[in-house]
């Protein structure tokens, strides 16, 4: 007889499923609210004050009522409306204010510059590059100077791709752009104007062979921020003024009817492609309604390569048919795509699978958009390679495949000693962890230390409602106050699949938490766990949560039944 709990299971599924599949759009894909950005609005006021400033002067003063409205009670600002105070989004938006209207912004700006100084300056970040470019804000408003920083340089493109291409992956639009900011605001001399000279121009031919790619004239990587920064580059380059146009028409068709800007542009793919797993874990693979969805991703797959990131056809990004190809977005299509079983879609599937073994680093891991890179913030990353293992075993590798026990093997070294590990895209160690121990159950390898090691770190980090956050300070579970929906999820599938029995008190007591957070329109509220920038912004993803939840408590259902059918096989055999 089904429990309490099992039948608020089903309940809330069907619930969930039926009201996801009410906001599905005809072509099968589903819409995706994205937060309005500190970032991607302090940088496109900026870049249209600099850029267009007559035309664009009503969007410039919407853009400044909508950050003073967004500043938190200490004076700063978070990554995106309503998030906690961090250093970056404060300076960038304090400079921003500043060179609007120094006069008329001068108290918000020194609240905000006295709150940075407080905290250590911007001498107190770590990656020199966003260092860089806090200076570099604070200069072009006339609060700072260039002067003392480490040059860029751009010359560096003049070399062959493949020389430079691992040490800036997806970094190189805002590497040119700030190189051309640093030498509008302090000119170089002698030898090295001529060698920007030439610089500048390789710096612009790369530019536009990104641009090529993209879905939009004018977008790169469907990033407001990143638009803004690229705008400001090229307008202090002198580049052709059609470059610059550009992205200021796109600046300006993006912005929203309460002055803001969103963190992003299309995040309806990677959020729709973990909808369309979870429904599928949920028990609706075969539904129509989510065959149309895996036709759409389907339809999602780029058939042109990417040169700038070396990358062939067959992948997939996160806006659609075009833009920057990752292996995280594509991993994460390709889970959903491998629950259809549509004959229709063999083809592309292989060929999916194909690209993404293709794009392992040498040391068997995967980073996100360029293999072998040095550039810390794009790899190696243990969620990833988890991800490209659950993957390649359910199409069809073994755990002894050359590839997949590559990846298990760096999986093991990189395994940090209180048994987590980090993952580059998700914030704090619940995911990476969580990640990690699917993978190795779905090698059958539930056994193995590195698995127990993980099922340990999660277990201890279990908070005392049944719930699972971040660890904000880099120690998993070390938050006490709170947990989310997509941390839970993630913990809650790793567990079953690393070896947990479903009548287990612990798993028991996370599901009743998913269950309890559900949403009285049968959603789940979502969390910041998504990273626009590594450890200095977050965002929420609506369709990301709901995907987990759906995944996590299909997963639930799927083994409370074994448990009990296990069960009265062993009373009748009794």
């Amino acid at each position: 007889m089904c429990s309490a709990l099992d039948s608020r299971v089903e309940a809330s599924i069907t619930q969930a499923a039926e009201t996801m599949f009410a906001l599905q759009r005809p072509d099968g894909s589903w819409p995706n609210r994205r937060p309005t950005a500190v970032l991607g609005t302090a940088g496109a006021v900026a870049a249209l004050h600099i850029a267009d400033r007559e035309r664009s002067r009503d969007l410039v003063d919407g853009g400044a009522r909508w950050l003073l409205a967004a500043r938190n009670a200490d004076g700063g600002w978070g990554g995106v409306g309503g998030a906690p105070t961090q250093l970056v989004p404060t300076v960038i938006a304090a400079a921003s204010l500043h060179l609007l209207d120094p006069a008329g912004h001068r108290e918000p700006v020194r609240r905000a510059l006295d709150l940075v100084r407080a905290h250590g300056g911007v001498e107190a970040l770590a990656d020199p590059g966003i260092a860089h470019l806090a200076r570099t804000f604070l200069a072009l408003a006339g609060l700072g100077d260039v002067k003392g920083s480490r040059r860029i340089p751009l010359e560096l493109l003049l070399l062959p791709r493949r020389l430079w291409r691992g040490r800036l992956s997806f970094r190189v639009a805002p590497f040119v752009a700030m190189a051309f900011l640093q030498a509008h605001l302090a000119p170089p001399a002698g030898l090295g104007r001529l060698l920007y000279r030439s610089a500048r121009r390789a710096g612009l031919r790369t530019l536009a062979r990104v641009e090529a790619g993209e879905n939009e004239r004018g977008g790169y990587g469907g990033d407001n921020w990143l638009v803004a920064v690229v705008c400001l580059g090229l307008s202090g380059a002198g580049a052709p003024s059609a470059m610059t146009a550009d992205t200021v028409d796109y600046l300006r068709s993006h912005v929203q009817a309460d002055g803001s800007w969103h963190i992003m542009q299309g995040l309806d793919l990677i959020g729709g492609s973990f909808v369309a797993r979870g429904l599928a874990q949920a028990g609706y693979a075969r539904d129509e309604r989510l065959a149309r969805a895996r036709q759409w991703l389907r339809g999602c797959q780029q058939d042109q390569p990417f040169p700038v990131f070396d990358a062939p056809p067959g992948g997939w990004g996160w806006e659609g048919p075009r833009g920057w190809p990752n292996f995280l977005d594509s991993a994460n299509v390709l889970s959903a795509l491998q629950t259809g079983g549509e004959a229709e879609g063999e083809e592309q599937l292989r060929r999916g699978l194909r690209w993404l073994q293709s794009r392992q680093d040498r040391t068997g891991s995967w980073g996100t958009f360029v293999p072998d890179t040095t550039l810390a913030n794009d790899g190696p990353c243990p969620y990833v390679t988890a991800q490209a293992v659950d993957v390649a075993l359910t199409g069809g590798a073994s755990p002894d495949h050359p590839s997949v026990r590559r990846a298990l093997d760096w999986l093991r070294a990189r395994q940090r000693p209180d048994g987590t590990y980090e993952a580059l895209w998700y914030r704090g160690l619940t995911p990476g962890t969580a990640m990690v121990l699917v993978a190795f159950g779905r090698a059958g390898l539930t056994a193995d230390p590195v698995a127990r090691r993980a099922r340990e770190a999660l277990l201890r980090a279990q908070l005392p409602d049944g719930s699972w956050g971040p660890g904000d300070t880099g120690i998993l579970g070390d938050d006490p106050a709170r947990g989310t929906v997509e941390e839970t999820a993630w913990a809650l599938r790793a567990l079953l699949a690393g070896g947990m029995p479903a009548d287990a008190p612990r798993i028991r007591s996370a599901a009743d938490w998913i269950l309890a957070a559900q949403q009285p329109d049968g959603l789940w509220p979502a969390g910041q766990v998504c990273m626009h920038v590594r450890n200095l912004a977050y965002y929420v993803d609506g369709l990301i949560v709901n995907g987990l939840a759906l995944t996590a408590l299909g997963g639930y259902r799927s083994a409370l039944a074994t448990t009990t059918t296990t069960t009265a096989a062993e009373k009748e055999e009794v």
